[in-house]
């Protein structure tokens, strides 16, 4: 398990909003009188396989709805229910992180994101505690930055951020043995990485956002015909038709040609189009 202290460091992920978002918090309980102040009017439930009668109390003081169950066998199966989820523990414990963090992914709106973090493998102090034959790995797994990058690509997760919850600033170890270690973003020195993992990429969440899914759907659909020259000019008059009936505007339209056309060429066709339709 990770400290008390790091794990309150992914709270620095969250911006504060006076609006009813729904956000699961996963066995972290210390983690809920701050997340409340940030998100006054938040729909905040909170999973554990452990209740006990003080964590109920902390649970009506903070206004969170309490789950019991194992994540991710006894979670939601409804898709996009929580605009975020705060994982602290999702890539230390457990065996099929994959499956766990696509069931994460199936939870969140296309806005939302996950907020986990890790201990780093290539931490300065694990890299010691190694050249003097010493390697615990019994309780928490570690990772490496890059391969967290991967495991979350794999689980279809479009925007990695990442911040350090626990440094070593200054390092009280000599870099010199690792020479071939570099310590790029401060890697080295960093004992906890906090992870951001959005959904889909910021332009994407924002394009969702304005219309319903049918209308995008059926957009999606006419610029992919246009695209592979399927009935490319009447289905152009239907793509201005669309988008004059639901008042679809041309900042829009282009980026969400930006977004979804696969062809730079196709890309160029439709940007012209439009601009030559709407002069």
């Amino acid at each position: 398990m990770l400290n008390a202290d790091s794990r309150r460091g992914l709270l620095k992920f969250v911006p504060p909003n006076f609006l009813p978002v729904p956000v699961l918090l996963l066995d972290a309980a210390e983690l809920l009188p701050g997340l409340r102040k940030l998100l006054p009017a938040a729909q905040i439930a909170f999973m554990t396989t452990e209740p006990t009668p003080k964590l109920e109390s902390l649970c009506d003081d903070c206004r969170a709805d309490l789950i019991i169950g194992e994540c991710p066998n006894d979670l939601p199966t409804e898709p996009k229910l929580f605009e975020l989820i705060i994982a602290p523990e999702v890539l230390t414990t457990g065996e099929n992180f994959y499956a766990t963090l696509m069931t994460c992914n199936h939870l969140l709106k296309d806005s939302g994101a996950l907020f986990t973090q890790f201990r780093n493998v290539r931490f300065i102090g694990v890299l010691e505690n190694l050249r003097r034959g010493y390697f615990s790995n019994n309780e928490r797994r570690l990772w490496a930055k890059a391969d967290v990058v991967k495991l979350l690509d794999d689980a279809i997760y479009k925007e990695i951020h990442f911040l350090p919850a626990e440094q070593l600033v200054p390092c009280p170890f000599s870099l010199v043995p690792w020479q071939g270690f570099e310590n790029f973003g401060d890697d080295l020195t960093t004992a906890t990485w906090l992870v951001k993992a959005c959904k889909c990429t910021a332009e994407v969440a924002a394009l969702k956002d304005v219309f319903t899914p049918e209308v995008r759907a059926e957009l999606s659909r006419l610029l992919h015909r246009i695209e592979y020259d399927i009935d490319a000019e009447e289905n152009f008059s239907r793509l201005m038709a669309l988008c004059d009936r639901e008042g679809i505007f041309d900042e829009y339209l282009r980026d969400f040609v930006e977004q979804v056309v696969v062809h730079a060429s196709a890309k160029d066709f439709l940007r012209r189009r439009i601009n030559q339709q709407r002069r």
